[in-house]
């Protein structure tokens, strides 16, 4: 069974990509990343470290939200400052440049968790 929890590469954070199956064995994609994806992960570290106050968890919040801000393997920021929106996700090469509901309220919660702690 591999591990669905994301990591660092390159010291970004990375996640499972919605691209293809993993199967063990398989070679890992840095594409096909979702913001959804983030969102989720920064409120995980939320939940952690308000259980635990441990400051590492805050650093890895802070890395997290920085891959909206270009911590990506494009380099892209992937928040819209002119729209508000967020736009859809990273592919290989290129950004999905839809700005859907789903993508800019997993942004704007991500911001609104990060702000908490003036980071």
């Amino acid at each position: 069974m591999t591990s669905c929890y994301p990591y660092m590469i390159r010291e970004q954070i990375s996640v499972i990509s919605n691209v293809g199956r993993h199967d063990e064995g398989q070679e890992k994609v840095d594409f096909g990343q979702q913001p959804i994806e983030f969102a989720y992960t920064i409120l995980a570290l939320d939940s952690f470290y308000q259980e635990f106050r441990e400051q590492g968890y805050l650093q890895q919040l802070k890395a997290t939200f920085d891959w909206f801000l270009g911590n990506n393997h494009l380099h892209q920021i992937i928040y819209n400052p002119c729209t508000g929106g967020c736009y859809d996700g990273l592919e290989e090469d290129h950004i999905n440049l839809n700005q859907g509901a789903e993508s800019t309220l997993s942004y704007l919660l991500s911001r609104l968790t990060l702000e908490k702690y003036n980071l």
